[in-house]
């Protein structure tokens, strides 16, 4: 086997700022050129925004606009290597289909199903490198994603067909988010620890140590079930579900009567579990409503491309309140594994240094238990449901 093309790549990155001066994006312009030996055989663009802090989602609406109107197109999902070799390539067994106005609801499930397919394949080989932990991050949220999809669209669907896919889901979705959960963890560990002075630095470094050992651990299992047939005949399943899921009759009615319909019952489902909490709600509350905020958030990113951009909002400000939950319970771990782990540690620098981390753990708790209500406030607006 030899090389068949290589890349070269020209990346410029604008940064986008408000009056004050406030980081709100990135824009990233890539100019690729793909090259045989030393000769340029063809050339493209890729453009993408990436949001930094608490953007208003009308701004990124603007700016997308903007730059349509300036001749960019429509998101293209095909990796550069691929786009690179062109007829060269093998075509993919999974395409993402596009959805036309007259799109019927199964159109809108088969592509859903195709994304989150397709996601998974795309970081399949960057998770068995582990070279990057965005690799494990992204098949988790591919898998997450495919179990939230076949729950929303489960009176559309076989469920002989579907719920047996989604326990085999959560199988494979159990192995990434032990690795996951891990690469988390240390990330968090490793910025907080690099902050400390020399004395308290040599007991975080044992804690680090351990945080380590117990993710390479988890990983070494990752890579085992990657490896196991159950894992081969899971992604056939999936590769046969994108390309026709097992759809029922009520799927072939038009997607805009019968689509917005599955979003709001998850969401009043959310909604009636946020009004039963109290004053003070627990962790383990909280972490069940970022759950149900979760699906809400995948379910209307599933039909945001045929209602546009009032789902397309709605979705970003249930990723909003999702990522503030979500920060409250990496907080929440953290100081309980800390906790477990100085109590079963023999090392007194390393116990202090973990009684330190869990000090500033259990403070960024309090700041997002703090917040959450807000975030909750602007996802719960009226106007942001007017589709539903």
């Amino acid at each position: 086997m030899r090389p068949q093309t290589s890349l070269k790549t020209l990346r410029r990155r604008t940064e986008l700022h408000d009056a004050d001066g406030q980081l709100l994006a990135d824009v990233v312009d890539d100019e690729v050129s793909v090259l045989e030996g030393r000769r340029i055989v063809a050339r493209f663009r890729e453009l993408e925004v990436e949001v930094r802090g608490d953007l208003d989602p009308s701004v990124l609406d603007v700016i997308v606009d903007r730059f349509r109107q300036a001749g960019a197109g429509a998101p293209e999902p095909t990796p550069k290597y691929v786009r690179a070799l062109g007829p060269r390539s093998s075509p993919p067994e999974v395409q993402i289909p596009q959805l036309a106005s007259g799109a019927m609801a199964g159109d809108v499930v088969r592509r859903a199903i195709a994304a989150s397919v397709v996601r998974l394949i795309q970081h399949d080989p960057v998770v068995r490198l582990d070279a990057d932990p965005e690799g494990v991050h992204q098949a988790r949220v591919a898998t997450r994603r495919l179990r939230s999809d076949l729950l929303t669209f489960r009176p559309l669907l076989d469920q002989a067909w579907a719920a047996p896919l989604r326990n085999e889901l959560g199988w494979l979705a159990k192995s990434l988010g032990e690795v996951r959960d891990g690469d988390v963890l240390l990330d968090r560990m490793r910025r907080r620890a690099g902050q400390f002075p020399e004395p308290s630095s040599r007991g975080a470094a044992r804690v680090l140590a351990a945080l380590e050992e117990s993710r390479d651990k988890a990983y070494a299992e990752l890579l085992a079930t990657l490896r196991d047939e159950r894992y081969v005949a899971l992604l056939d399943r999936l590769v046969a579900a994108a390309n026709a899921p097992a759809l029922l009759l009520e799927a072939d009615l038009p997607a805009p009567a019968i689509l917005p319909d599955l979003v709001s019952r998850p969401w009043e489902s959310l909604a009636r579990r946020v009004k039963k909490l109290g004053d003070s709600p627990t962790d383990a509350e909280l972490h069940d409503i970022r759950i149900r905020t979760k699906r809400v958030r995948y379910a209307a990113e599933a039909i945001a491309p045929l209602v546009g951009r009032q789902a397309r909002a709605f979705a970003r400000a249930a990723a909003a309140l999702q990522e503030e939950l979500g920060d409250l319970n990496d907080a929440v771990v953290a100081e309980l594994w800390l906790q477990s782990w100085a109590r079963g540690s023999r090392s007194m620098p390393g116990v202090f240094a973990a009684g330190e981390l869990a000090g500033l753990e259990r403070a960024s708790a309090g700041q997002h238990r703090s917040r959450w209500r807000n975030a909750w406030k602007e996802l719960s607006s009226p106007k942001l449901r007017s589709w539903m």
